[in-house]
């Protein structure tokens, strides 16, 4: 190649161009040969000058066309980026040059555009850029390495000419400037379309590159990012499983601790009662709700612990702001203001349209009071103290000696009679049935006091077991309905007292109508009676629709009080598995002392089958008692369909304990 203004690289005419280019050893001569001959094999070094012997990679060697081209080149030139530069040609300083892919891309592209928008290109192929490159004595790697090291450098790459006419040529510094690269470039013109295609199409296509480029990094980081979190989640929950392990049994241990603390304290309260009672041997259990003089046995099974009911001491705060509340009156300021023990009371309270109304919690805020303060808040939101004028003081002597009449069970307790009160209350009002069978004020006292009073005076032991063991209330009452019937009798006896009676102020037919419903709807909640009750509700479900009658009524309220009894089992997973536990004790109680009396164990009631036979237990229970019964609920008050997938719920988690 010439150096100035001189013709561009002599090439023979076309005619006369070999098949192959010329091929030789780094920096050796390059000849033709008219007739390629067989490739001999490579050998170690560089082949003599038109040997025709293929140099190694990276030594001297340009293009075969038998074999598609030198790979190196082939790949260097695969990631080569389009190259630009500023430079000066004479005086004008505001000139580009630039180094991209030909159109064919199996070369490159020189190209210079001057101020005056003159244009100056120059294509080679690869066989002439190898012409080239065996002359810098470089490999395809370093030329395009040099390239892109000259022009990223101001002012590296330089003209030759300094007032350009036709032809252009531009020295290109190659290994640090020994070797320049000549480039003779031709005139193109000043058409607009040159200086498109050499440098705004590969700047245009460079920048979409390089953005796309930044938005893949930022995706890269972005998912190295949610790799190291997913570490760090796996991390934390292996740490969490780790903590869960060692706290699981600090939480059980706690718990029994707490279990019996509270075992220790009711031994502690039943010897200060016993205490008490030696102390003045004239006074019977129960001779506060009688006369001076009288004196009366409870009697239970000999079986049962003694239990001397203690009245409750109610929160009279508490207390005040329900009739507050109910009454409409806000005048007059609690009695004790500076108390705030009221305060976790009432939150408890305002759930009491709910289904999950926590009484667990209400009993633990009231000291023991849940049943005392569940019905005297129903009563005043029922309007029935207001109605019938009940006096403040009855109503409270009346609640107290119900609450202390609990025997401290594990199951049959003053607790659960406030959770049965509450879910007949919801089902009256909140579930609809209280419009559904036009109840009357006389049936909804009736139905609230039932809930209430209930399992009063419950011993912890079965009907079946007050049979078996011949003790004296299954004789009393025949083996019929025995703890049903001694709830009631016993409550009644109690109102016979002025100062307990709470029926009073209503007249005697009144009287005889909430007596009637309550009577009927204890006596309902003895499970022997069960299947005849169901049966009944079914066939009236099916006849019509209007429930006005009498009898009706009653057996719709039957229903609910002992859907309420058993609700437990449709009841939030937390709670139900509360009353599993107390219920399971209280079984075992019982299957402890039939045991000691070399009796059959009664089912689900041997405390060494537990793992097995409690979870059958309680599917077997909510199979054939529970689900049908609140299908059945659901049938006649649609608002109770929920209730039902809780109960499903709930068996499954059993099945699932079965599975274990």
């Amino acid at each position: 190649m010439g150096c100035g203004k001189s013709s561009p690289q002599a090439q023979p005419p076309p005619a006369q161009q070999p098949q192959n280019p010329p091929r030789g050893g780094g920096g050796g001569g390059a000849g033709y040969e008219p007739k390629p001959k067989p490739k001999p094999k490579p050998k170690a070094g560089g082949g003599a000058a038109g040997g025709g012997a293929k140099p190694p990679a990276g030594g001297g060697g340009g293009a075969n066309k038998d074999d598609g081209g030198d790979p190196e080149y082939t790949k260097t030139l695969g990631s080569f980026e389009p190259l630009f530069c500023t430079l000066q040609v004479g005086k004008d300083k505001n000139c580009y040059a630039c180094c991209v892919k030909s159109k064919d891309e199996k070369g490159v592209e020189f190209g210079c555009v001057l101020a005056s928008q003159d244009t100056f290109t120059a294509a080679l192929s690869e066989a002439e850029l190898n012409a080239k490159r065996e002359k810098t004595g470089c490999t395809w790697t370093k030329l395009f390495a040099a390239l892109k090291n000259s022009f990223s450098v101001t002012r590296k790459v330089t003209c030759k000419d300094s007032n350009p006419a036709n032809t252009l040529t531009l020295q290109i510094p190659i290994d640090g400037g020994r070797s320049p690269l000549t480039i003779q470039l031709k005139t193109a013109g000043r058409e607009g379309i040159n200086v498109h295609r050499l440098f705004l199409e590969p700047l245009c296509a460079y920048a979409v590159k390089k953005r796309a480029s930044k938005e893949d990094e930022k995706v890269q980081k972005i998912e190295a990012e949610i790799g190291v979190k997913n570490g760090q989640q796996v991390e934390h929950g292996q740490k969490l499983a780790s903590l869960t392990a060692e706290v699981k049994p600090l939480a059980e241990s706690t718990k029994s601790a707490q279990e019996d603390a509270r075992a220790a304290k009711d031994q502690c309260d039943m010897v200060s009662k016993r205490i008490a009672k030696l102390k003045n041997p004239q006074k019977g259990s129960e001779d506060h709700l009688y006369p001076a003089g009288a004196y009366r046995y409870v009697l239970h099974t000999t079986h049962a612990k003694e239990h001397i009911p203690t009245p409750v001491s109610p929160n009279l705060n508490a207390m005040h702001l329900v009739k507050q509340k109910y009454n409409g009156d806000t005048s007059n300021a609690p009695p004790n203001a500076d108390n705030n023990s009221h305060k976790e009371i009432l939150t408890v309270l305002e759930k009491i349209d709910e289904w999950d109304y926590d009484v667990f919690a209400l009993q633990e805020h009231t000291n023991g009071g849940s049943l005392f303060m569940t019905t005297y808040t129903l009563l005043y939101k029922y309007g029935l103290v207001q109605h019938y004028n009940i006096d403040e003081k009855v109503l409270t002597n009346f609640l107290s000696a119900v609450q202390s009449g609990y025997h401290p069970n594990p199951y049959h307790n003053s607790t659960h009679a406030a959770d049965v009160l509450q879910i007949t209350h919801y089902i009256m009002k909140p579930g609809g049935m209280a419009d559904a069978i036009s109840m009357t004020k006389e049936d909804q006292l009736a139905a609230l006091l039932s809930a209430a009073i209930h399992d009063y005076d419950h011993p912890g032991f079965n009907n079946n077991f007050h049979c078996r063991t011949q003790a004296y209330l299954a004789t009393l009452y025949n083996d019929r309905s025995v703890l049903e019937n001694h709830h009631l009798a016993q409550v009644f006896e109690i109102m016979k007292n002025p100062d307990y009676n709470v029926l009073q102020s209503l007249s005697d037919d009144q009287k005889k109508d909430v007596r009637d419903t309550m009577i009927e709807m204890v006596l309902s909640t003895d499970m022997g009676n069960h299947a005849k009750i169901f049966q009944a509700f079914r066939k009236r479900l099916n006849e019509a629709p209007e429930w006005t009658k009498k009898e009706d009524q009653r057996l719709a309220l039957s229903i609910a009080i002992k859907m309420a009894d058993i609700s437990n089992c449709g009841r939030p997973q937390q709670l139900y598995l509360g009353w599993a536990k107390k219920i399971a004790e209280e079984f075992y109680n019982q299957g402890d002392v039939e045991n000691n009396l070399k009796y059959t164990i009664s089912p689900f009631m041997d405390r060494r089958r537990d793992k097995t036979d409690f979870p059958k237990g309680q599917i077997s229970f909510m199979n054939y008692i529970v689900i049908p019964l609140f299908e059945a609920g659901a049938q006649f008050l649609s608002k109770l369909e929920f209730t039902v997938g809780k109960i499903q719920a709930n068996k499954e988690y059993w099945q699932h304990k079965q599975d274990e």
